[in-house]
């Protein structure tokens, strides 16, 4: 589960748009006998109910069309489909082009006849010809759709354009979606958002969304979350559900508005009581993370979660299945868990085959099998899931499930890291590395040195700090490779985050190993590795260095102290260097009792310096 609750991405945000662009809904425009004749047909537009029924009664099949139409749609008239066919059956038997494109849209929408598509197309073609306005919407649409016509963006934009230049709102919509996509047109998204606001002015719901979206992600124009929300507002007033499902985005997330949760979940309800899967989702994802002020509530969010999933929504398929998994919100059931990772994958959800190889490795809800494992994440892989892709190269690398294939496992790896999955580098890295020490400490002879070392620099290019340092000790001290201290010393200094490769960095530089002697250099390494690491040995470098005043100002006090938490960590030559300084008494109260004891305590461990100091501090003599 997220971390946190996070907007809907670009790409779903354009995968609701394009869902929304594909669908064959059309919103009619208000001014619907305007469609009829167009702007030159406002005579009959106005003409009162009476006096157009006493004219086609007298045979005018203009008024024919007209009261056709009005009856067809409930405009100032009765609806009537048995009045809307006789007065368009009148009409068009008078040739009247206008009739005909009534008749048309009668058939089209099997409104008091029965439904005849194809039929349909041919009259609206007849009638376009005539240039009637509402044919060449119509066949337009047709055309675009391929709906009892084939398809052909080409002659739909055709007529789109016609019926465009006369104002028609709803033909500017569809001739949007033609730019948009390129279509029929040349492929022009500032050409379709002008359209769309044109549309959208002239009361088209879907055109208004449309608008909306653009400005919301920015395509086809400058993207502006403000002017977004105010014509998602006029869409969802409208009843446009995608437009409530995005209300609800911005007022979570205070996207063009101030946030609101408790606003923008009465978003998501009104979208979800229109049908909006996506909303009953998000209204899961409200809950799980509770977004709204009744708090976090995991069985409201399944419950939400679970009507998605009656509805379709793969993600939901996905998150009912984690929760029986892990006892989310339910009792755990981890048998039915993986049973919705299966519902989910058979959705097309390839996230959904990881998570299932997951419980195969895992026997967690069924048995451990690897092979079903291994072919899960190959499923995940060729649905083109990154996660995927890295565990079937997991798979491929370690033999898991089947046989090793390393170099296929390294490429699919790589291809998961390129795109992004972090822990697909870091499986390289462990292989790598791991491999690379096997070779390195395991090998009888010489003869997989050489492969060590290419494994560790697989392993120190992917960022392995661990891999950098042997790496750089291979290097240094010629193990599989040819002796070269200067890229030894980069690739310490890569990986000088661990202790023991400050020491190290502090030796080369103090003895001048590959590099320029620098005694202010190696103090630097000495003391961090001390101060951070507790290193013994850094500890006596440093107080061997302030003693001396090699690389710093001379200060035998506090060389003393890091001498003797260094003995106190049984560092010998430490122990030995404090004895001396108080056998001298210098940077301590001189005591023959103490430099005795830190001369045994190192001569004891096999010290020949203190050794032999002791035997002359027997004989009376000075310590050597």
């Amino acid at each position: 589960m997220k971390a946190s609750l996070v907007p809907l991405g670009s790409s779903a945000l354009l995968g609701i748009l394009r869902a929304a662009l594909e669908s064959a809904v059309i919103e009619r425009g208000a001014a619907q006998g305007l469609e009829l004749f167009g702007n030159a047909g406002d005579f009959w537009g106005s003409l009162p109910l009476a006096e157009l029924q006493r004219m086609a009664a007298g045979g005018n099949s203009g008024a024919q069309a007209e009261l056709a139409w009005r009856h067809a749609t409930g405009d100032r008239a009765r609806k009537s489909s048995t009045d809307a066919v006789r007065w368009a059956v009148r009409s068009a038997e008078a040739d009247c082009p206008a009739g005909v494109a009534v008749l048309a849209w009668l058939l089209f929408h099997g409104q008091g006849l029965p439904r005849d598509h194809s039929e349909a197309g041919r009259l609206f073609a007849r009638a376009a010809a005539k240039d009637v306005l509402l044919a060449h919407y119509w066949l337009g649409r047709m055309r675009y759709f391929g709906i009892g016509l084939s398809r052909d963006f080409g002659q739909a934009a055709s007529s789109l354009q016609r019926a465009a230049r006369q104002g028609h709102a709803a033909a500017l919509d569809l001739l949007a979606r033609c730019h948009y996509f390129g279509r029929g047109v040349e492929q022009d998204r500032a050409a379709a958002v002008r359209l769309w606001r044109e549309a959208a002015s002239g009361g088209i719901a879907s055109a208004s969304f449309c608008l909306g979206m653009c400005l919301y992600v920015g395509e086809g124009t400058v993207s502006d979350h403000a002017a977004a929300v105010t014509h998602f507002k006029e869409a969802a007033d409208k009843g446009v559900t995608g437009a409530m499902l995005l209300l609800g985005q911005c007022a979570n997330f205070g996207l063009g508005m101030t946030r609101d949760p408790e606003a923008g979940m009465d978003w998501y309800r009104r979208a979800a009581r229109n049908g909006s899967r996506d909303a009953e989702f998000e209204l899961g994802e409200c809950f799980a993370y509770g977004l709204g002020s009744g708090g976090r509530d995991l069985s409201e969010a399944l419950r939400w979660w679970r009507a998605a999933a009656r509805h379709g929504h793969v993600r939901a398929h996905l998150k009912i299945a984690h929760a029986h998994r892990w006892g989310d919100g339910v009792a755990e059931n981890k048998p039915l868990g993986v049973s919705w990772y299966r519902r989910a994958a058979e959705l097309g959800d390839a996230s959904a085959w990881v998570w299932r190889g997951e419980c195969h490795e895992r026997g967690e809800g069924c048995s451990v099998d690897p092979v079903a494992a291994r072919d899960a994440y190959f499923s995940a892989a060729k649905g083109g899931d990154v996660h995927g892709k890295a565990e079937y190269g997991r798979c491929l690398l370690l033999g898991i499930g089947g046989e090793v294939s390393v170099e296929r496992g390294e490429a699919l790896l790589q291809e998961a890291a390129r795109e992004g999955w972090v822990q697909a580098s870091r499986e390289l890295e462990r292989y790598w590395f791991e491999r690379g020490q096997s070779l390195l400490y395991d090998t009888v002879d010489d003869g997989g040195f050489p492969q060590a070392v290419s494994c560790f620099r697989g392993a120190a290019a992917s960022g392995h700090r661990r891999a950098m340092f042997l790496l750089a000790e291979c290097l240094r001290h010629g193990t599989g490779c040819a002796i070269d201290l200067a890229e030894a010393l980069v690739w310490y200094r890569k990986a000088a985050v661990l202790p023991e490769v400050k020491v190290i960095l502090g030796d080369i530089y103090y003895f001048g190993q590959g590099v320029k002697r620098d005694l202010p250099e190696a103090f630097d390494w000495y003391q961090q590795a001390a101060l951070g690491h507790t290193d013994a040995y850094a500890m006596y470098s440093c107080g061997y260095c302030l003693l001396r005043g090699e690389g710093v100002g001379r200060d035998a006090a506090t060389g003393a102290q890091w001498l003797r938490r260094a003995a106190m960590l049984g560092e010998l030559d430490a122990c030995y260097e404090l004895a001396m300084l108080y056998h001298r008494g210098e940077g301590v109260k001189q005591s023959l009792r103490l430099a005795s004891k830190w001369l045994r305590v190192a001569a004891g461990q096999g010290h020949a310096a203190s050794r032999a100091s002791l035997t002359r501090m027997k004989h009376g003599e000075a310590p050597a």
